[in-house]
């Protein structure tokens, strides 16, 4: 019990240390808690412009988000991401999450800038 409660107190201070995640670099794929970087842009809105999906679920820019996609085992290893939220496995993921962006603003969401495929292998 003891080594129970001494390891949850070093997780929960190495997660203060590493932040909440809720901040991410313009660097692809990296979020600003993994690179530490000092510019960081604030995900405090409804949606993620960089990924295309709401910011309360995107496994991408939240470490909290991202370990309960991975308990779920819904996991791209090939590219750090939710199975079920990388657009560049699967292109057709996007129009999910544009439906509900389209029901919130009546309007088309604006084009992610690092959940997609490269460009040579867009269809649009």
């Amino acid at each position: 019990m003891i080594r129970f409660v001494f390891s949850t107190v070093i997780l929960l201070g190495i997660s203060m240390l590493v932040g909440c995640g809720q901040e991410a670099t313009s660097t692809k794929g990296k979020t600003a808690e993994a690179k530490g970087n000092a510019n960081e842009t604030a995900h405090s809105g409804w949606w993620c412009d960089e990924h295309g999906i709401k910011e309360s679920e995107c496994s991408m820019c939240s470490s909290k988000v991202a370990k309960a996609f991975q308990d779920k085992k819904d996991w791209c290893d090939m590219h750090l991401r939710a199975k079920s939220q990388c657009f560049i496995c699967d292109p057709s993921l996007r129009e999910k999450f544009a439906v509900q962006y389209r029901a919130k603003f009546g309007k088309e969401p604006p084009e992610p800038t690092e959940n997609m495929p490269e460009k040579a292998e867009k269809k649009s």
